[in-house]
C-alpha cells in the first residue's frame, strides 16, 4: 500500500469512528433531556424518621406543566418498605414535616389555604386542623420535649 493509499485509510477510519452512525444519533437523542422531562422529576427531600423508627415522612417535590410551578407535598413509608403513600396531595407546598415526640402527631407547614401556615395532622385518624393564622409565613417548626407545644419563627 501506498502512503497516500495509507493516509486515506487513515482518514476514512477516522471519519467513521468519529461520526457516529443514524443509529447511534437516533439512541443518543432518546436519552437526552428535554425541557418537558422537568415536569416528570419528582424530588425527596426532608426525611423525618417517627420517634418509634418504624416510620419516615418525607417532602415529595413535583412540578406540574399546566401551571408551570413547583409543588410539594407529604408521603410516608414504613422503614421495611411497605405501605408507601401521599399523606397529602394537590398542587400545593406541604412542607417541613415534624413528628411530635410521642409519634402520634405531625407539624407541617402547608399554603393549602392560600397563605403558608402550620397544620397538625393526627397520624391514628388522619385528621388535620390549621393551627395558625399569620400574616407573615411561620418557619423553623419544632415540638417541646412534652409534645405540648410547638414553636417556629416568623416575621412580625
Amino acid at each position: 500500500m501506498t502512503f497516500k493509499a495509507r493516509i486515506v485509510a487513515i482518514l476514512v477510519t477516522a471519519t467513521l469512528t468519529l461520526v457516529p452512525s443514524p443509529v447511534l444519533l437516533a439512541q443518543e437523542a432518546s436519552h437526552r433531556l428535554t425541557a418537558m422531562d422537568e415536569f416528570q422529576l419528582q424530588l425527596p427531600t426532608d426525611p423525618q424518621i417517627s420517634p418509634d423508627g418504624k416510620r419516615i415522612v418525607y417532602v415529595r417535590r413535583f412540578a406540574d406543566p399546566m401551571t408551570d410551578k413547583r409543588y410539594s407535598n407529604l408521603w410516608i413509608i414504613n422503614t421495611d418498605g411497605t405501605d408507601h403513600r401521599p399523606l397529602t396531595t394537590g398542587n400545593r407546598g406541604d412542607i417541613s414535616p415534624r413528628w411530635s415526640p410521642d409519634g402520634l402527631r405531625l407539624a407541617y407547614l402547608s399554603d393549602a389555604d392560600g397563605k403558608q401556615q402550620i397544620y397538625v395532622r393526627w397520624m391514628d385518624t388522619g385528621q388535620t386542623a390549621r393551627i395558625t393564622n399569620l400574616e407573615q409565613a411561620p418557619d423553623a417548626i419544632a415540638w417541646s420535649r412534652d409534645g405540648k407545644m410547638l414553636s417556629f419563627s416568623a416575621l412580625v
